[in-house]
């Protein structure tokens, strides 16, 4: 009896000592400083080039060359476990001979054994999306890619190299990853919904944002004033559409750069956090 009570101790002891490590390892520390109130910073709209014939939009908010990574954990009552990293960067670039935006996520988990790769191209003015690409390597592993046609206003969508349909889009429309940049850019000091549209190859709709308010979130051993907004998912695909219930929560900073901080994705089986843990911009 006495051994059946120590190894039933043990045993107890064995799981709390894991359960506290993965919460200590799904802990997030963050070296994002919020600017001072007043502070400006310059684009390298003034490097020395030969003048470009279309106006290349400046972001009131993003930057050329921000990169922000992220920590990723799952939780699912009172557990807690890290989930993986995820990277966003946005950057300008030469795209056929033409200056455009491109905005980048790349992301893994279980040791690389889930890989998540996309890449949205958007014109120099950024009103429409002009490419976006995405490679899945899991146990449902695929490549897609969409190609805009903003004067035709059609978007092709390819699956694995495959023709895979074309759909109607909107004057001014993005894709499910630059739509984030564009919700950055809005005007959000108040709560209220904004929408844009949105084409994820196999659809056009309406992507609408509400602005909750202002919060204060803690990451790690620091606090944050952040605004709250909740992106209407609508028709976006992928496990949002299988659960009813699921959410998106995204917690920008309060400040002139509108960085994303945290972002929550409740889903069926669990809810997932990403913070951010370390955020580079250009001066």
């Amino acid at each position: 009896m006495k051994r059946a009570a120590l190894i039933g101790i043990i045993s107890l002891a064995g799981l709390l000592s894991l359960w506290l490590l993965l919460a200590w390892l799904g802990k997030t520390e963050s070296n994002y400083r919020q600017p001072r109130p007043g502070m400006r910073f310059e684009n390298k709209a003034d490097k020395a080039s030969a003048p470009e014939t279309i106006v290349v939009y400046q972001p009131r908010h993003f930057a050329d060359g921000e990169v922000g990574h992220y920590q990723v954990r799952m939780e699912k009552g009172f557990l807690k476990m890290p989930a993986g990293k995820v990277t966003f960067a946005a950057q300008q670039i030469d795209h056929n001979g033409t200056t455009a935006w491109q905005f980048t996520l790349k992301g893994g988990a279980l040791g690389g054994l889930v890989q998540y790769d996309a890449r949205s191209i958007v014109n120099a003015q950024f009103t429409h999306s002009l490419e976006y690409h995405t490679v899945q390597k899991d146990l449902a592993s695929r490549n897609v890619a969409l190609q805009f046609d903003p004067q035709q206003q059609r978007c092709r969508r390819q699956l694995n190299g495959n023709p895979d349909g074309v759909v109607d889009t909107e004057p001014s429309t993005f894709d499910p990853l630059s739509i984030i940049f564009k919700f950055r850019e809005l005007d959000l000091a108040r709560p209220g919904e904004f929408d844009s549209a949105v084409c994820d190859g196999k659809a056009t709709f309406q992507s609408k944002v509400t602005v909750v308010g202002r919060e204060e979130i803690q990451i790690g051993d620091k606090n944050y004033k952040t605004i709250l907004v909740e992106p209407d998912l609508g028709q976006l695909r992928g496990v949002f559409q299988k659960d009813p219930d699921a959410k998106l929560q995204i917690w920008l900073s309060a400040d002139s750069h509108r960085a994303v901080l945290r972002i929550r994705t409740k889903v069926k089986h669990g809810t997932f956090i990403a913070e951010l843990a370390d955020y580079q911009r250009p001066e």
